[in-house]
């Protein structure tokens, strides 16, 4: 398989940094300020679907969840590390720091407190099941109070 262009190149690039293909797009090739959106989505399209656009893309995916992985294992590492030396000068304190670091890293944290609204709009589908939930500010108290 040949090599991509340098503007196929910058299409993937900018389309991993952005995720917005048109946006990749507006940035890899040089198109006047003016040029119709539709045609922007139609070339960007065409792009994604490009079997050597596509296939680079991927592997540009596979390295940055590669890279990001590396960096949750290396921050995880960092970690244990402080709580091991924490543990040795007997600090307990900075030992709880770092088990919560470890915690916010893998998003093992508590949910906050939500507030349910039920909704009787009988214009509804399903008016008996409609529910919002709403994520509350933790300032520490109960809103009921």
């Amino acid at each position: 398989m040949s090599e991509l262009t340098a503007n196929q190149e910058a299409f993937a690039l900018a389309y991993i940094e952005t995720g917005n293909a048109a946006e990749a797009y507006r940035r890899a090739y040089d198109k006047p300020e003016n040029a119709r959106d539709n045609w922007i989505y139609v070339e960007a399209s065409q792009m994604l679907d490009h079997p050597k656009v596509s296939l680079r893309i991927k592997e540009l995916q596979e390295e940055a969840a590669k890279l990001s992985l590396f960096n949750v294992k290396a921050a995880y590492d960092e970690l244990e590390e402080a709580r091991e030396l924490a543990k040795k000068v007997e600090n307990p304190s900075a030992a709880v720091s770092a088990v919560m670091g470890k915690i916010k890293l893998f998003g093992l944290e508590a949910p906050g407190k939500s507030k349910v609204v039920h909704s009787n709009d009988p214009d509804s589908p399903m008016p008996d099941v409609a529910v919002s939930i709403y994520q509350l500010p933790d300032n520490g108290r109960d809103e009921t109070d």
